[in-house]
């Protein structure tokens, strides 16, 4: 297993989307093509899939989401923009986010806080870029799942109820062994 991609493997979904991006991956390219993604090879973990495309930096489109999303979103994003259906307070790191993943060089991983759950939880997400037919990143696929909080995040999630949720987000570069770099915005 190749050590870059270990701090991306947290939870099974996580890890067989790895894998598969890596299966793609030829030996002179950062990111794998889209075209190449095959979505039924995640077998039982499809439902926790979804792909993303950013169109400009006011739209970026829910092309896809699996069934197990919807514990996140509360509904089917299929063919919503993500920035619309989001947090207002999460749009503009959102579109950071994805500025920096448009690169082509990093995974990214994102958690966040949610506040229409019974219970205290959090949602933790992975995302790869795949390149469209112009070898631009312009798509991303990734898996995300509902975890209960921590119980210090649960004291967090308390005092941000009535304000911002925070956001946190990781980035791991794809093109240098071993760097990572992690950034909370929000």
């Amino acid at each position: 297993m190749n050590s870059l991609y270990e701090e991306l493997r947290f939870y099974t979904s996580a890890d067989v989307l790895v894998d598969h991006w890596l299966d793609l991956l030829a030996p002179d390219q950062t990111c794998p093509f889209k075209k190449d993604f095959a979505p039924m090879l995640m077998g039982r973990h499809l439902p926790d899939v979804f792909l993303a495309e950013w169109l400009d930096d006011n739209h970026i489109m829910i092309r896809v989401a699996g069934s197990r999303t919807t514990d996140v979103t509360r509904e089917d994003g299929t063919g919503k923009n993500m920035l619309d259906i989001c947090l207002p307070e999460h749009r503009e790191p959102l579109r950071e986010f994805y500025g920096k993943m448009r690169t082509g060089l990093y995974a990214g991983v994102t958690e966040h806080a949610l506040s229409l759950t019974s219970l205290p939880s959090a949602a933790k997400g992975l995302q790869l870029p795949l390149l469209d037919e112009n070898s631009e990143a312009r798509f991303f696929v990734g898996v995300t799942k509902v975890e209960p909080m921590q119980k210090n995040q649960q004291d967090f999630r308390r005092k941000t109820e009535k304000s911002a949720v925070s956001l946190n987000m990781w980035f791991t570069n794809l093109s240098v062994q071993g760097v990572s770099t992690n950034s909370k915005i929000g």
